[in-house]
């Protein structure tokens, strides 16, 4: 009797159907990763974004407690969090009102990008 016999009963994985396994689990964790760099930009894109919208508007705000006379276009730079936003403030006369319309620009790891907002400034409530 030979010390090698097999037994045909024998439980258990071979090597080949481990190797297997982890290759296709292999795979399935490249996906994943794949998925949080896209999830990862996203929430950059989502990050800047958002404080761009507060820039905007803070800018919107500034044109409405000013008087009527001081609502003017201009550009000016800030920096938020490590990211340079540049403002762009384009104010257009009416008859008693003044559009104000705000562009904050920035550049991200996916490109430039930029956000508008615009209101109208009255002269009725701005004296």
């Amino acid at each position: 009797m030979s010390p090698f016999r097999r037994v045909r009963n024998e439980s258990g994985f071979t090597i080949i159907e481990t190797m297997a396994a982890t290759l296709i689990m292999a795979v399935a964790f490249l996906g994943l990763a794949g998925v949080h760099v896209m999830s990862s930009r996203a929430q950059s894109l989502g990050n800047s974004q958002g404080l761009a919208t507060f820039v905007a508007n803070e800018q919107i705000e500034l044109m409405r407690r000013s008087t009527f006379a001081n609502v003017i276009s201009g550009t000016s730079n800030v920096e938020l969090e490590g990211v340079d936003f540049s403002i762009d403030r384009q104010v257009t006369d009416s008859t008693l009102s003044k559009r104000v319309a705000v562009v904050v620009s920035w550049n991200s790891r996916l490109g430039a990008r930029s956000v508008a907002h615009a209101s109208l400034v009255s002269q009725v409530t701005n004296p």
